[in-house]
């Protein structure tokens, strides 16, 4: 550990709670990002305060370097950001599934399998592997505001499917007990997940992949990410 390198970095997390990367600020749970950035911090000698505020608000604060770190990210997420920003090495992987109501469900290989159907997404959110086909109108998005409203509709059997994060899928389906009623596809579409600093912050990139690369191979990210699973 190089303490002498060290620094405290603001951590993007949004007010909204995304279960299990993060949850509500008044929850006692950590979730994942906190979990991997103490696990981090512990490597490199850094400390995180974590910084509150909408999506589109910690994404402009992001830009203009008021905000160090968005913890969890892709280029591909970002490529029309103002300031694009510097990568860390890949430290786990984000993949896409649709959530069935189970009475639903269809076994697909592609997008092109749900020809016809309307599909639940969160407003803001960009799926690059349906994107042509509700371009085309083949796929009709159903938007709402948040994953949490997708898995309420879906429950409630208003909704028939929705693309979302397979993690916060299963995790939704272990606590509110909903096997049996939600049923996943095959994952849609996967994309590494890497830490995004501000350019401004760029000098503690080899420090945080080696930490990363550290973590990986003595499985501590693993077990992180298992223990929400």
């Amino acid at each position: 550990m190089n303490v002498s390198a060290a620094d405290n970095f603001r951590v993007m997390l949004y007010d909204a709670s995304f279960p299990p990367y993060f949850f509500d600020k008044e929850d006692p749970r950590t979730g994942i990002v906190k979990d991997l950035f103490s696990a981090f911090g512990k490597e490199t000698g850094d400390t995180f305060e974590y910084v509150r505020v909408p999506f589109k608000r910690a994404l402009h604060q992001f830009d203009s370097g008021q905000i160090d770190i968005e913890p969890m990210s892709n280029p591909a997420w970002r490529g029309d950001s103002a300031v694009l920003g510097e990568y860390s090495i890949p430290m786990g992987v984000s993949e896409l599934i649709v959530l069935f109501n189970a009475d639903k469900y269809l076994p697909i290989e592609s997008p092109k399998d749900l020809t016809g159907r309307t599909i639940g997404v969160v407003m803001g959110y960009y799926y690059p592997s349906f994107a042509p086909y509700f371009e085309d109108g083949s796929i009709k998005p159903h938007v709402l505001p948040s994953d949490a409203k997708l898995i309420q509709l879906l429950e409630a059997g208003r909704l028939d499917q929705a693309i979302m994060n397979k993690d916060f899928a299963l995790y939704q389906i272990k606590e509110k007990r909903l096997h049996g009623k939600l049923k996943l596809s095959r994952p849609c579409s996967a994309l590494d997940m890497m830490v995004r600093f501000h350019p401004s912050k760029k000098d503690a990139i080899p420090r945080f992949n080696k930490a990363i690369r550290k973590l990986l191979d003595d499985g501590t990210i693993k077990r992180i990410y298992d223990q929400y699973r």
